[in-house]
């Protein structure tokens, strides 16, 4: 009898953890972390890391997100040199020069507030720094409003416009840079699931200054990801970043006819590329 009893509560009790877990509120943040790794060694040298990690926190009618991301990498060059008296005592000097190539980083947050089922404001900060691009660092504050104009399931898409302030640090400053100045956003972001376990995400977003209008940014951003199980999945994304006055370098001015050591007259600006591209695949660990 008692086993019979025994036996009987085990179940019940399983339906009890079973209701309980059911009844267990949605834990109300989530995280998500990506990271890609490349090294090559031997007669080439050169070591790439890129990560981003997006951090969410969700209330009942207002969320949090603050995310991180950055890419690095670093380049050996080889310079070989030959020295002896003749050609069968001549020995072979390496010299390696590590540099690097590529260096961007961005951090941003962002508190979205419900008017209405789909109306929001917000306010966002973020920071920024691109060296390939000649920009030491770039502060950004903004507020204004949002609209759901598709919230399914499957598909989403969102708009969204707002004012604030953003100062610019170049690499460079050539004469009569403006640093800062007052801006206005315009943003956009599409999300559509495919199939069960995948998804493409692309968001587009164009600020411009209120007091000169060509020098304006737009950033486009995309991404498939791929779930590979309930905490893992494979991302593949490609951004391209236009900037219509892009940032300047300094090129050291070599006085001519070249002496020995060379004299360096001082430095004249060389305007960047408008165009920034960069496509990535990392690893999602989602927590």
């Amino acid at each position: 009898m008692k086993t019979g009893l025994f036996l009987l509560a085990i179940p019940l009790a399983l339906l009890s953890l079973a209701a309980q877990e059911a009844a267990a509120p949605k834990r109300p943040w989530s995280d998500k972390a990506a990271l890609s790794y490349v090294a090559v060694g031997g007669n080439a040298s050169s070591q790439s890391l890129g990560f981003t990690n997006e951090f969410k926190y969700t209330w009942v009618d207002a969320t949090f997100a603050f995310n991180v991301g950055g890419v690095r990498v670093a380049t050996t060059t080889i310079d070989r040199s030959a020295l002896g008296s003749s050609l069968a005592t001549a020995t072979v000097q390496e010299t390696r020069t590590t540099k690097t190539s590529t260096e961007t980083y961005y951090a941003n947050l962002r508190y979205d507030h419900n008017i209405t089922e789909r109306l929001l404001w917000f306010g966002a900060a973020g920071w920024e720094r691109n060296l390939p691009a000649g920009l030491e660092a770039r502060y950004m504050g903004l507020a204004g409003l949002g609209y759901w104009w598709i919230k399914e399931d499957r598909t989403k898409f969102f708009t969204d416009a707002g004012v604030g302030y953003t100062k610019e640090t170049p690499v460079f400053r050539p004469v009569g840079t403006e640093d800062g100045f007052a801006t206005f956003r315009l943003g956009a972001k599409f999300e559509k699931k495919i199939f069960a376990t995948s998804a493409f995400t692309s968001e587009l977003n164009l600020s411009d200054s209120f007091k000169d209008t060509q020098n304006y940014l737009a950033v486009w951003r995309n991404g498939f990801t791929t779930n590979l199980s309930s905490r893992l999945a494979l991302k593949v994304g490609y951004d391209v970043t236009y900037k219509n006055k892009p940032a300047s370098v300094g090129v050291d001015v070599v006085q001519t006819p070249v002496a020995t050591p060379p004299v360096i007259l001082g430095q004249v600006p060389f305007q960047l590329k408008k165009t920034d591209t960069v496509f990535t695949t990392s690893l999602v660990i989602s927590f």
